[in-house]
């Protein structure tokens, strides 16, 4: 749109009549910038070149009409915000009903008042230009809001990470593992996409929620002692139940936080993998002893990206395992440790866990 006070506004005056384009040029080009187009056709070709501020558009021209001409405007997406007023000799209110419903702003009856059309084109450009700089406003509203947005959305994944590795960095041997087990999840996640088995219940998943709350899984730990957390020996039947209190303690955590930020899916999701990802397909984990489908789908993942890297890991009670090996052991957990359907998927995706060594 022109700048109202810089410029004058181009204004395309269509009509098949040269007496009503020369009243009507006469009467507007004192203010206006009138360019005479005697044909529908002629204006669509016109369009492709330039776009003028209004279009004043006859109703009643042979070959093609204003209502034909209207549409082809309309249906184009460079041209379909340029305001048109149709011209017409006719004052019906059917004929006036079409042609507003078709996307015209006014409908001025000839032969016209010049002062009047003077006026009303005066009043259509000036809301119109209104529109443009509340459009603008709202798009460069929306930008600082999206950008402020990203900056609060990486704040929140920073603290996310910073937390997880606040715990992990107390045992120097379990370096990036809640970023690898992010990274399984992922595998598995988009291998489950593609299984019939899966694709009901994954549908209603926030899946950037999920994979993000995957790095909170262990958060319990903050709680459990140096001396046990890092004990190079076996663990005590005293201490291993308290090295299993970090799944309550994580649940204990991601609740009281739930309670300052309530309807976070992604707390939801935390909370499962904390409690969750050291239950048993048999019935024989921890912390309920839940058995088979009665743990969440969502843990039961966990459980077996969480133990794959333990496995290829060093411990301070353990040498890492091989690739190789580590997919044996879960092979071999089928059935009992594990959900038998998720280790299938994990032996058919085994060489893609394999490349995440970070």
């Amino acid at each position: 749109m022109a700048n109202l006070k810089e410029q004058k506004s181009c204004i395309f005056l269509v009509d098949d009549n040269p007496v009503n384009l020369n009243t009507g040029k006469a009467a507007l080009q004192e203010k206006y910038t009138v360019v005479t187009i005697p044909s529908g056709e002629k204006l669509l070709i016109m369009l492709e070149k330039s776009k003028p501020d209004l279009i004043l558009l006859d109703v009643e021209m042979p070959v093609m009409s204003g209502y034909d001409t209207i549409k082809a405007i309309k249906d184009n997406p460079r041209t379909a915000d340029i305001p048109v007023i149709f011209l017409t000799g006719k004052s019906e209110s059917e004929s006036e009903f079409l042609g507003l419903s078709l996307g015209a702003i006014d409908y001025i009856i000839k032969p016209f008042s010049p002062p009047l059309l003077l006026k009303r084109i005066e009043l259509h450009l000036l809301i119109q230009s209104q529109n443009h700089e509340l459009r603008e406003f709202n798009e460069n509203l929306t930008k600082m809001v999206d950008e402020r947005t990203d900056d609060l959305t990486q704040l929140k994944n920073a603290i996310i990470l910073w937390t997880a590795e606040m715990v992990e960095f107390r045992d120097e041997d379990t370096g990036q593992h809640v970023e690898r087990v992010q990274q399984y999840l992922k595998l598995l996640l988009d291998e489950m996409g593609n299984n019939e088995m899966y694709k009901s219940e994954l549908k209603d998943w926030d899946v950037e929620a999920f994979l993000k709350s995957a790095l909170l899984h262990d958060i319990g730990k903050i709680k459990t002692s140096d001396n046990i957390l890092l004990k190079k020996a076996r663990l005590t039947d005293e201490e291993f139940d308290i090295m299993k209190m970090h799944t309550i303690y994580g649940k204990i955590l991601l609740e009281s936080l739930q309670g300052m930020v309530p309807n976070q899916t992604f707390l939801d999701y935390a909370k499962t993998l904390a409690y969750g990802h050291h239950e048993r397909w048999d019935g024989k984990g921890y912390p309920e002893g839940l058995k088979g489908n009665e743990i969440p789908l969502q843990a039961r993942m966990m459980s077996l990206a969480d133990v794959y890297d333990a496995l290829i890991s060093k411990r301070p009670y353990k040498k890492p395992f091989t690739h190789e090996e580590a997919v044996r052991i879960i092979s071999e957990g089928r059935g009992t440790q594990f959900d038998p359907d998720l280790v299938d998927l994990f032996v058919s995706l085994s060489d893609e866990f394999k490349k995440i060594n970070f």
